[in-house]
């Protein structure tokens, strides 16, 4: 199995240590801190507050949250050390991922704006057909339907970002009543500088919260992986856009079926 070693303009995946790989299997998530620079915050929160206000202002192709400086978010080289590492299974080579993105939407919210809404968890347990799934075996495991959130504003501990349960991707049991309240102690979230990167499995029960900050909205997209033969989501990229793209990002939006689904530069996608 070639897994790729760089991404669709050359840069080289970064790949988890081994100490990013034994929290996130146990906790279903993990955060890394300052991944973009302030001049790509700076882009591509613009670039979100044009998409939310002014879409007559983007070309049509690109009205969506891989639009724009934010399709260089798709295959950042992080994400594709994570999705070689937790996410892919083959069916790739180095022109061609071993993932798909199949979903993508833009959050932008305001102090008091409220999204508390847990769901998922239990993910060991899903049947095939069901991508919300986890698997593991010494030395490897599988996060099936992953989430990617990159925050282009800092978020607070308790502030308002994601809200997880640690290790209910892997429960016997579910969660108890008391979590339906949002101050129980069970919850646990994050603190990261604009920039940031957040990957959670899609198998651990999580939540929007209330956004508490007044200087500065939460400004973040959520992308979703996935692996190559499953898909759970109704979207996909408009058709001029992915058109312009090079032609390893596309292999992230190929069909969805196993057999043979190895794209090379020649075939096209």
């Amino acid at each position: 199995m070639v897994m790729p070693s760089t991404n669709a303009v050359g840069t080289p995946a970064i790949e988890f240590t081994e100490e990013q790989k034994f929290i996130f299997d146990p906790r279903g998530w993990i955060a890394l801190p300052g991944v973009l620079n302030d001049d790509e915050v700076v882009e591509m929160r613009e670039f979100c507050y044009r998409l939310q206000r002014e879409p007559e202002s983007i070309p049509e192709p690109h009205r969506s949250s891989i639009g724009g400086p934010l399709e260089r978010l798709t295959d950042h080289p992080a994400v594709l050390g994570f999705m070689n590492e937790f996410v892919a299974s083959g069916y790739s080579n180095e022109e061609c991922y071993g993932f798909r993105l199949e979903g993508t939407f833009l959050t932008i919210r305001a102090k008091g704006q409220d999204h508390f809404r847990p769901h998922g968890g239990r993910g060991m347990h899903n049947f095939p057909g069901n991508s919300h799934t986890y698997h593991m075996h010494p030395d490897k495991v599988h996060s099936g339907l992953t989430r990617v959130v990159w925050e282009l504003n800092p978020v607070k501990k308790r502030g308002g970002g994601t809200m997880f349960l640690n290790g209910s991707h892997k429960a016997a049991f579910p969660p108890p009543k008391t979590t339906e309240n949002r101050d129980c102690p069970l919850w646990e979230d994050y603190s990261c500088p604009a920039g940031s990167v957040l990957f959670f499995t899609e198998a651990i029960t999580h939540s929007g919260a209330r956004w508490e900050d007044d200087t500065a909205d939460r400004v973040a997209i959520f992308n979703c992986y996935n692996v190559i033969g499953n898909k759970w989501h109704k979207w996909e990229p408009h058709p001029a856009h992915l058109a312009e793209m090079p032609f390893k990002r596309r292999t992230l939006f190929r069909p969805v079926y196993c057999q043979d689904n190895v794209p090379s530069v020649s075939d096209g996608v």
